[in-house]
């Protein structure tokens, strides 16, 4: 992923980063930019982002579980995903998405609703997800992945 340097704004997002101990992303609203996964895990793999789509210019929550190959043969499901903006001094969920829709035996995936980052200019993003596994071992973790997203808006 290629990101432009922003003046002001980069420096505002390296402070922004200071403050809250995480990487931040930019996404500059004139460039085209690519929505990389964090992901955690290995029998069990977990992984969301804050996903940026270039054609609406708008974000949305997206959060994914899979059983790896070669690892216990777990079901897997995921839900209760959340589009979060950091204001300066706490997390404020701006969307959510439950998806109870049931275990799958390979991989789950869930999405909130797209919303326009420009509404919240000198905010920064993050994505939190409840990810279920059961098999072998059961297990169920609440995750963020210590990133954050902003935008550079126009």
């Amino acid at each position: 992923m290629g990101l432009k340097r922003a003046g002001r704004i980069g420096t505002v997002g390296a402070l922004v980063a200071g403050t809250l101990g995480a990487a931040i992303v930019l996404t500059p609203a004139s460039a085209s930019a690519d929505s990389a996964w964090e992901c955690y895990g290995t029998q069990v793999k977990r992984c969301a982002t804050v996903w940026w789509d270039e054609t609406t210019d708008t974000y949305q929550a997206r959060a994914k579980i899979t059983d790896a190959a070669g690892g216990g043969n777990f079901s897997v499901k995921v839900t209760n995903v959340k589009l979060q903006r950091f204001n300066g001094s706490g997390w404020v969920t701006v969307k959510s998405k439950q998806d109870y829709d049931g275990w799958f035996a390979t991989t789950d995936s869930a999405a909130t609703a797209k919303i326009d980052p420009c509404k919240w200019p000198t905010n920064s993003f993050g994505v939190v997800a409840t990810f279920s596994w059961k098999g072998a071992s059961s297990g169920e973790k609440t995750w963020r992945p210590d990133m954050g997203w902003a935008h550079a808006c126009n």
